[in-house]
C-alpha cells in the first residue's frame, strides 16, 4: 500500500473497485438490448426463453465473481450512516431512472431523457467517490458522463435517428447499450487498479 491516501480511496471505493462485476452488468445490458433490437412481434416462446437463459446464466456468472472477490480481497464494512446514505441515493436514482425511461418510451422527446439522468448521475456518482480523497481519481467517469450526456442530445444538434445509422431500432436501446459499454470499460479499469494495490505482488513489491 503507498500511503493513507490511497487506502482511504479504497475504502470509500471498495465496491466500485470490484470491476469485474460491472463488467457482467454491462454485458447483460447489452445482451437484453441486443435481444429486444432483434424482437419480432408477436414474441414467441423460444424469445422468451432465450432472455431468461441469457439472463440466469450472467447473474450465475455474477454470482461466483461476487464469491470471488469476498475469498480475494474480503469486504469493507460501511458505516450506519454511509448506508443509509447510498440507499437514499439507490433509490432516488432508481425512480428518477424509471421515470426518464418511461417518458422516453411514451413521447417522442428531441433528446434522451435517460441518457441524461444517467449522465449526470455518473458525474454525481465521480464526484462522492473522490470529494473526500484528495489525489485520487476514476477519470473514466466523468469523461462516459460527458459522452453519455453528448450522444442524448444528438437529435438536439441536427442528428435525428443517429441509432439507425449502427442497426438500432430506438434511442432507448443505443443508450442503453452506450451506457452497458461504459460499464464494462469502467469495470475492467476499476478491477485492474483493485488488484495491482491489493494483490500479494504488489504488497511484496
Amino acid at each position: 500500500m503507498k500511503d493513507i491516501k490511497e487506502i482511504r480511496f479504497l475504502a470509500t471505493n471498495f465496491s466500485n473497485l470490484q470491476g469485474l462485476r460491472m463488467v457482467i452488468i454491462g454485458v447483460l445490458l447489452i445482451l437484453v438490448c441486443l435481444w429486444g433490437n432483434g424482437l419480432k412481434y408477436p414474441i414467441s416462446i423460444k424469445s422468451v426463453l432465450v432472455l431468461l437463459l441469457e439472463v440466469l446464466v450472467i447473474l450465475t456468472i455474477y454470482y461466483a465473481v461476487d464469491r470471488y472477490y469476498l475469498r480475494s480481497f474480503g469486504q469493507v464494512k460501511a458505516t450506519p450512516e454511509i448506508q443509509r446514505f447510498e440507499l437514499k441515493i439507490s433509490i432516488i436514482g432508481g425512480i428518477l431512472s424509471l421515470i426518464a425511461f418511461w417518458l422516453d418510451v411514451t413521447y417522442r422527446l428531441p433528446f434522451s431523457l435517460i441518457g441524461l439522468v444517467c449522465g449526470i448521475g455518473l458525474l454525481a456518482d465521480y464526484i462522492r467517490f473522490t470529494w473526500m480523497v484528495k489525489g485520487r481519481h476514476l477519470l473514466y467517469y466523468p469523461i462516459g458522463a460527458v459522452l453519455l450526456l453528448v450522444v442524448s442530445v444528438f437529435p438536439l444538434l441536427g442528428l435525428p435517428g443517429w441509432w439507425h445509422l449502427i442497426g438500432i431500432k430506438g434511442q432507448v436501446f443505443a443508450i442503453a447499450m452506450l451506457l452497458g459499454f461504459f460499464s464494462i470499460v469502467a469495470g475492467i479499469f476499476g478491477h485492474i487498479y483493485l488488484t495491482r494495490t491489493l494483490s500479494p505482488k504488489a504488497e511484496e513489491k
